[in-house]
């Protein structure tokens, strides 16, 4: 009885075309896509060399950002605009940097798409 459930099932499913049982997708984007921040750093406990650790751009610019170190496991405060720390309130870690006289080297990367279908990325 189940084997013949299942034998017709299979060809009920076998006799449709593939475009009926393989959905389709549209080149539609689906949801808004966050614009993305990435840093890279040397941790100044253990020195090991960071990143790059991604986050949301809205996140530096208007919320809190904390990166966790892979080689001593420690938090590190990268941006705190809400105040929820006493020595970084309403900073991010380039003005913390530069009111310490430390440079901060800034960079831009594109990543766009040819006329071939290929991703370039330029810095």
């Amino acid at each position: 009885m189940l084997r013949s459930t299942f034998v017709a099932l299979f060809r009920a499913f076998a006799s449709r075309s593939i475009s009926q049982s393989v959905p389709r997708f549209s080149g539609a984007t689906i949801g808004k896509q966050e614009p993305q921040l990435s840093l890279s750093y040397t941790c100044k406990v253990c020195g090991t060399r960071q990143g790059p650790k991604t986050f949301a751009k809205s996140s530096y610019e208007k919320g809190v950002v904390i990166v966790t170190c892979t080689g001593c496991h420690n938090h590190h405060i990268i941006a705190d605009n809400i105040g929820w720390f006493e020595d970084f309130k309403g900073k991010n870690i380039e003005d913390h940097l530069k009111s310490k006289g430390e440079a901060v080297k800034r960079g831009t990367t594109t990543i766009t798409k040819n006329e071939d279908g290929i991703f370039e990325i330029q810095k």
